[in-house]
């Protein structure tokens, strides 16, 4: 049980309140019982607050429906324009690389001229000291 389990589970019956609180002064319960108020203000105060900002929220909502409805806008023309903007195509070029391993074998590879190399082309590339470009033979 964790800490909260353990205070709500004492403090939801009169009879185990009582019994928490037999020894202590009226005036300390008292003091216990402001501060616990000061708290439930504050939580009303907050919770107050986000309803307020959602139903700001909800009525400009309402406004923009309403401005749509005038201009004779609705949500699935927003729905295709969203789709429209987002796909967007990567245009990356692509070659056929040619290069030699350390065994001594000829292997051909495809990718671009960014981005990260097969281990064995980067070996090459730094044993040669040639660029990735002199290698390329072919473009997709």
């Amino acid at each position: 049980m964790n800490v909260f389990e353990e205070i709500h589970h004492r403090l939801s019956s009169k009879t185990r309140i009582r019994s928490l609180f037999k020894d202590v002064h009226v005036e300390d319960l008292e003091r216990i019982i402001s501060r616990m108020q000061d708290v439930l203000q504050e939580k009303v105060e907050a919770r107050n607050k986000i309803d307020e900002e959602r139903q700001a929220k909800l009525e400009n909502i309402e406004a923009v429906k309403q401005i749509m409805a005038e201009r004779g806008i609705s949500m699935e023309d927003l729905d295709h324009l969203e789709v429209a903007s987002t796909k967007r195509r990567r245009n990356v070029q692509r070659f056929t690389f040619e290069y030699q391993t350390e065994a001594g074998n000829t292997v051909q590879w495809d990718g671009s001229t960014t981005g990260r190399l097969p281990r064995d082309f980067q070996s090459y590339l730094d044993r040669t000291g040639k660029k990735r470009l002199d290698c390329v033979v072919g473009e997709e």
